[in-house]
């Protein structure tokens, strides 16, 4: 062998025995490791770890005072400060800028760490896992930081484009304060519209009509659902509304241009200068015009596209209902008949339905049975309202927060100002929490659509709303049945028959419907056993019952 050759060999040997010495033992390599991983979880370790040790412990004491001041404002804001800060913009801003900032830090200190906690002679496949261990410890926290910052946003952009601004005009809201946002009222009435404003549609209906009427204190409920072909509406006192239609809404001819449904379109094209400046006028108009009907001061609305109503109710995953009877899907009226449906909602307890379905149980008017009867559609729709409330539990309004916000924020409208949405949010809470949501369809057990007695209306309203105390029946000595009256008026009327038309679907005809079509016995039900009737249900004479007794 050459004695070039012999000083190669060793000069090889001395490389090989030199990076033999600078690899990192599997020891030193899991202590690295380790001490990456905390210093991702715990920023400031990191950076103590590596000898950085005045700038890791300012940056972990940076981070405790951040820690301590979130912890404090959550534990004694309580629910009330939560609220408070999910419904101001600003306070949103802050937030989600707050969270970005933290989470951009807490990232870069653990990849500042992870540099500098290196040892000499690392490969690299163990840097590559070295840096895919802190990013994935840092994801821990990181994550929830990020998505915490888009909840703000999200809030923040469906506050803005749902909610009204302060300063928007209206002739029903009173004027409340901070301190007392309901301006002395120990009730707060809302108005709840169900338009059908869509594709195809040249103008807005409103086809659902009802009222919550909630107790400010104790949050108890009073829902009061009124039939959409609801005739001679009397109009507020002292307003060209008034002086217009001093018997009530009504003309020449009792067609659907008097309707109740119709109030939304036509009332503010008649009078454009008392509704000038309002930002929905249609849904001012309302307002007064049924709280006028129910005796009651109507404050503010809410306006929900029902053909978007699925979207919602998907995105709160389904809702779960007891179907009293089959209810056909997809079904319209046709020269006098029902066409064929596309499917039907099967009767049974607790059934889940999806957002489309549940559209159809709410909506369904042309079916056999009671599917054609506009009251017990109005039932159907306040199941839906309560079945809604019942569910929409906080974890489940948390879980499923982004997908709820798209959805209402492309299907409802309100006049709630933004600064008045904290006090509501607190006044939700109460309404879940006591359980007490109470409601009352006028249908022809106590009124005639198109005759009705508007006394009668108010005087069951005031009955709902103060019901008499409860005391226990007398003995029956005579061993006869008791009588079973309820708290609300005799209803002396005979019922009215039940409308079908729906000018929803068609021109307003130059009749009241007199809804004595008879819908086809074998439509849409081929072989099937024959559609069974509803459910008992007590009587609505009776006044405003749990919802949990009628669905």
């Amino acid at each position: 062998m050459s004695s070039d050759e012999t000083v190669g060999r060793r000069g090889r040997g001395r490389r090989g025995s030199r990076i033999a010495r600078e690899s990192v033992s599997p020891a030193d390599y899991r202590r690295f490791l380790r001490q990456a991983g905390v210093g991702a979880l715990v920023p400031g370790l990191g950076l103590i770890s590596a000898g950085r040790k005045r700038l890791g412990w300012a940056v972990l004491g940076l981070f405790l005072v951040l820690a301590g001041v979130a912890a404090y404002y959550t534990v004694t804001g309580g629910v009330s400060g939560l609220l408070d800060a999910g419904t101001d913009p600003d306070t949103l801003n802050l937030i989600a800028g707050v969270l970005v900032g933290v989470a951009a830090a807490w990232l870069l200190t653990a990849l500042v760490s992870l540099y500098l906690l290196q040892p000499r002679g690392l490969r690299t496949p163990q840097r590559l896992l070295g840096a895919l261990v802190v990013l994935a410890v840092a994801s821990l926290v990181v994550s929830p930081l990020s998505l915490g910052s888009q909840y703000a946003y999200t809030q923040r952009g469906f506050i803005g484009n749902v909610f009204a601004d302060d300063d928007t005009r209206s002739l029903t809201r009173p004027d409340s304060s901070d301190e007392d946002p309901w301006a002395g009222q120990r009730r707060v009435n809302v108005l709840i519209l169900g338009s059908d404003s869509g594709p195809g549609r040249d103008e807005t209906r409103t086809d659902t009509v009802m009222v919550a009427s909630i107790n400010t204190e104790t949050g108890d409920t009073a829902l009061f659902s009124l039939p959409r072909n609801l005739l001679n509406l009397p109009m507020p006192p002292d307003t060209p509304l008034a002086e217009a239609y001093p018997e009530g809404f009504r003309g020449p001819e009792e067609d659907a241009y008097y309707w109740l449904s119709a109030v939304y379109r036509f009332v503010p094209h008649e009078f454009p200068e008392f509704f000038e400046g309002i930002p929905d006028p249609g849904a001012e108009a309302a307002k007064l015009i049924v709280g006028e009907a129910l005796g009651l001061d109507i404050s503010y609305y809410v306006m929900v596209n029902l053909r978007g109503f699925q979207y919602l109710v998907d995105a709160f995953g389904g809702i779960d209902i007891d179907v009293p009877y089959r209810i056909p899907i997809g079904t319209k009226e046709q020269w006098g008949r029902c066409t064929e449906p596309s499917g039907w909602i099967e009767p049974g307890e607790n059934q889940h339905l999806d957002g489309y379905r549940a559209l159809w149980f709410a909506r369904a008017r042309c079916g056999p049975g009671p599917v054609s009867d506009d009251y017990e559609r109005m039932r159907r729709q306040r199941c839906v309202i309560g079945a809604i409330t019942e569910q929409a539990d906080p974890m489940t309004v948390l879980r499923r927060y982004q997908q709820l916000a798209n959805a209402a924020e492309n299907t409802m409208s309100t006049d709630i100002t933004q600064d008045r949405l904290s006090d509501f949010a607190q006044l939700a809470l109460k309404v879940q929490e006591s359980g007490g949501l109470r409601s009352l369809p006028f249908t022809d057990d106590i009124i005639e659509y198109h005759d009705p007695d508007y006394d009668v209306i108010r005087e069951y309203v005031q009955q709902s709303l103060d019901p008499p105390a409860e005391t226990p029946p007398p003995a029956d000595d005579a061993g006869g049945e008791p009588t079973g009256d309820g708290g609300g008026p005799a209803a002396d009327d005979p019922p009215a028959d039940d409308p079908t038309g729906d000018p929803a679907d068609e021109e307003p005809p130059a009749d009241a419907p007199t809804g004595d079509e008879e819908p086809p016995a074998d439509e849409g039900e081929g072989d099937e056993a024959p559609t069974p009737g509803a459910t008992e249900t007590p009587s609505d004479a009776d006044g405003a019952v749990n919802v949990d007794d009628v669905c």
